[in-house]
């Protein structure tokens, strides 16, 4: 009996096929749940291949990894500054033995629809609102100017946060997040402004500090050449007040004159303080 059932029920696909309706394909990376013309849902999962929807209905569900995007979030950072968008793609996975739990349990607005593929993603929609909040709470632990500079710590965070909150709703081994990558991040305007404020300020006062070293170690140049010559310089300063000297005698000499040459101290001369010359 269970095999003209099931010859008949072949029958009916082929006869589909070739009309066109009448018949569901499940493909590899797919599994599908049957629904009953009476509304029930079978508990046993439809594996790849044909199955006949002319007596109730089959609902396809995706059974690989789904890559998902959230965007135009808009999270507090720890200084209290919003940012001005934040977008993120993330992937998660479902256990494809809990497909009849995930269905029957959820109210349809935890999955999503793909018009493209014909698929039900099972619980696309609660895992984004999971997502969307750990990127709010990821966010609020580094200041705006930061959340850049630890793009892939934030990823991480974000992921551990939202696994954490499925396994906070019995779903932990049922359901998973399992990458999540920033593509967008964009600064609140004022905070962009008062950053390249500040970098100007900045480099401002690094090209002043740079001057003032430049300054002082012209300064110390100076005074080391000042300390190694100054000898010479006393030397030099001695040697024109001689040659002054020998001219003054011999101009003395030419008109007749007699010069009296005191030392300088005056010691010679025991304390005389005059000078005097006689032609």
């Amino acid at each position: 009996m269970k095999r003209i059932f099931s010859l008949s029920m072949l029958f009916i696909c082929i006869i589909a096929v070739t009309s066109g309706c009448g018949c569901a394909r499940i493909d590899t990376g797919e599994i599908g749940l049957r629904k009953e013309f009476t509304g029930t849902i079978q508990v046993e999962n439809l594996t790849a291949g044909l199955h006949q929807t002319i007596l109730g209905d089959v609902i396809v569900f995706a059974s690989k990894e789904i890559l998902l995007s959230e965007e135009n979030i808009t999270p507090a950072s720890k200084d209290k500054s919003t940012l001005k968008d934040l977008d993120v793609n993330f992937t998660y996975i479902t256990e494809p033995t809990s497909a009849f739990f995930f269905y029957t349990k959820y109210s349809t607005t935890a999955h999503m629809y793909d018009k493209k593929s014909h698929e039900t993603f099972l619980m696309a929609n609660f895992v984004s609102a999971i997502v969307r909040a750990a990127v709010y709470s990821a966010v609020a632990e580094y200041d705006a100017l930061e959340v850049n500079n630890n793009r892939k710590a934030i990823e991480e965070r974000i992921r551990i946060l939202a696994n954490e909150k499925l396994a906070n709703e019995k779903l932990s081994g049922k359901v998973s997040v399992n990458l999540v990558n920033i593509k967008n991040i964009q600064l609140a305007d004022e905070i962009v402004a008062s950053a390249n404020m500040v970098s100007n300020v900045q480099n401002q006062l690094t090209a002043k500090k740079t001057e003032v070293e430049i300054a002082d170690q012209e300064a110390k140049r100076i005074k080391a050449l000042s300390a190694q010559s100054g000898s010479q310089y006393t030397n030099l300063l001695t040697a024109q007040a001689t040659l002054k000297t020998a001219e003054a005698l011999y101009e003395g000499a030419k008109n007749g004159s007699v010069i009296w040459v005191v030392p300088q101290n005056f010691t010679a001369l025991g304390g005389v303080g005059t000078l005097t010359a006689k032609k």
